[in-house]
């Protein structure tokens, strides 16, 4: 037995004024036109299911046998329906009320907040390394930081000939963290300028100035790590920031120390040291937010003619 649940409200016909008012009339005649639509409509999708199994957009049921579910419309052969309460109670808490339910899946979500431990939520993160030493042959140029080995890829990836471009695959703010092991030969105390590029210019206020010490001896440099966390948006898909950087003299250098094997009595395993390490991770959409318009139905509440558009 197929139960079909399609509910109409008559609309609220105004009574007739004392004197002829034309827009009465027109107002009058929409109202009907609206109402009279929907019942055309009804009949077409009845006849439909009823002669050609074709879809309907309001079956109540407890057991669905055969054929699809389709978005918000029921697609099947005429076949058997029961009594299906508990998803139309689903179905009305989609469209007006909360879900609550241990898995639930989709493509895209249009809302407000979002309320949870976010454990499993997935955004775009990678880190890079270096594993090799980096000079700068001058102090005239900007050097750029070469990052060859990757750890993770979701959504942050290395670009560029020299793999120098962390390039995003959606755009959003994210934060960029670098960790820059440098040495200084010289007898000097040196500094070094280390800022962000982005997209091929400089971005802005974005520079960080550091000092190292002069070496221990001739032989033994000074040694130097090179921290700072900057936020910057990433206006495009595939756009691309690069880290710079700019020693006061040659003969600071980023150093990359390989790892350390056990002597008793003198030092224990000790992991590789890299010369360069990145991390780049998600932050949030752009802001202001754009418009999203969500791929819904329009839903009309109470009498003809009133209608609720929702847009997120």
């Amino acid at each position: 037995m197929t139960v079909i649940d399609k509910k109409f409200v008559a609309p609220a016909l105004p009574g007739a004024p004392p004197e002829y008012d034309s827009r009465r009339d027109d107002q009058l005649n929409y109202s009907l036109r609206l109402y009279f639509n929907l019942l055309d409509n009804y009949l077409a999708q009845l006849t439909a299911l009823l002669n050609n199994g074709g879809p309907f957009d309001s079956l109540t049921a407890d057991e669905f046998i055969g054929g699809t579910f389709d978005g918000g419309a029921v697609n099947a052969t005429y076949g058997r329906f029961n009594n299906f309460n508990g998803a139309a109670g689903t179905f009305d808490a989609l469209l007006t009320k909360s879900v609550v339910g241990t898995n639930i899946m989709g493509e895209n979500f249009y809302g407000g907040r979002f309320y949870g431990d976010g454990r499993y939520i997935n955004t775009p993160y990678n880190q890079f390394e270096s594993h090799v030493s980096q000079t700068a042959t001058n102090v005239a140029d900007a050097n750029f930081i070469e990052l060859e080995v990757t750890d993770f890829a979701d959504g942050i990836t290395i670009t560029g000939a020299n793999d120098t471009r962390i390039t995003f695959t959606e755009a959003g703010i994210y934060f960029i963290t670098y960790s820059l092991q440098f040495s200084n030969t010289s007898n000097d105390q040196q500094s070094i300028d280390i800022w962000i590029r982005y997209n091929g210019t400089d971005y802005a206020n974005s520079n960080s100035r550091f000092f190292i010490p002069t070496r221990k001896s001739a032989g033994v440099p000074s040694h130097l790590i090179a921290v700072t966390t900057i936020a910057g948006d990433a206006i495009n898909d595939n756009d691309y920031v690069e880290i710079m950087w700019r020693p006061s003299d040659i003969a600071v250098s980023l150093e990359y120390l390989p790892a350390v094997t056990a002597s008793p009595g003198v030092t224990p395993d000790i992991p590789a040291t890299p010369s360069a390490i990145v991390q780049a991770s998600f932050v949030s959409a752009q802001f202001p937010l754009p418009q999203r318009i969500a791929p819904a139905p329009v839903f009309g509440f109470g009498e003809i003619g009133n209608v609720i558009v929702s847009t997120n």
